[in-house]
């Protein structure tokens, strides 16, 4: 079957994967390095202080076609292009030494209802990519959505945090022992889901420590 590039449409030539040259010359990636103070993504984590470091891939604007990157990740059922971009995030930020000291990866848990209509948690796919260059573990039943909610998308500050409170469980707090854990999910925008999670993870066990890594972030963050 033909192949076509994910942003602009053109079909793909030999040895293109995902995005054409053009496309994937121009994605808006994004920097990581600790010597030039917070990330956008530390910013926003900022009142996390079990959060040791927090990187994305690109940026995400939805007036821009590399939106299109997202929707095929979370809708169209394209979650090897998680796996690609993830991979090819976690090479830059691994000789920058990212992922030092890390020992698991946990991605951000679907909803039953989701996972089930979806056939997958883009999420743990992101993870995946992370594992092919880290070679760290995955653990994808520590943390588990307690309750389902409305959509987060179109709705302001407030009220994504208002419904992201009280959404996740840790069921292995033992596995949490002395571990820094690597937090994986799709896009940040507010933080409130990842701050929820991070929540749970810190009641169940006082002493985990905690980094980020989104495959993209939210314009204006």
């Amino acid at each position: 079957m033909p192949r076509y590039c994910k942003v602009c449409g053109k079909r793909l030539n030999l040895g293109e994967e995902h995005l054409c040259m053009g496309c994937f010359a121009s994605m808006p990636v994004l920097e990581w390095n600790p010597d030039d103070g917070f990330s956008p993504a530390e910013r926003i984590l900022l009142s996390e202080r079990q959060v040791q470091r927090a990187a994305s891939v690109i940026q995400y604007d939805k007036d821009s076609n590399y939106r299109k990157i997202i929707y095929h990740l979370k809708y169209y059922n394209h979650p090897d292009v998680g796996v690609w971009l993830s991979a090819m995030g976690a090479e830059k930020l691994a000789g920058r030494g990212f992922f030092d000291g890390i020992d698991i990866i946990i991605p951000v848990p679907l909803s039953k209802r989701k996972k089930r209509r979806r056939g997958y948690n883009q999420s743990s796919y992101i993870a995946y990519g992370i594992r092919q260059v880290t070679g760290l573990p995955v653990y994808e039943d520590i943390i588990i959505r307690t309750k389902n909610r409305s959509r987060q998308a179109g709705l302001g500050r407030f009220q994504r945090w208002k419904n992201a409170t009280g959404l996740y469980s840790v069921a292995r707090p033992e596995c949490l022992n002395g571990k820094h854990v690597l937090l994986v999910d799709d896009v940040m925008t507010t933080g409130a889901t990842l701050c929820s999670v991070i929540k749970a993870l810190c009641e169940a066990n006082s002493g985990v420590r905690v980094s980020v890594f989104t495959l993209a972030i939210a314009n204006g963050q």
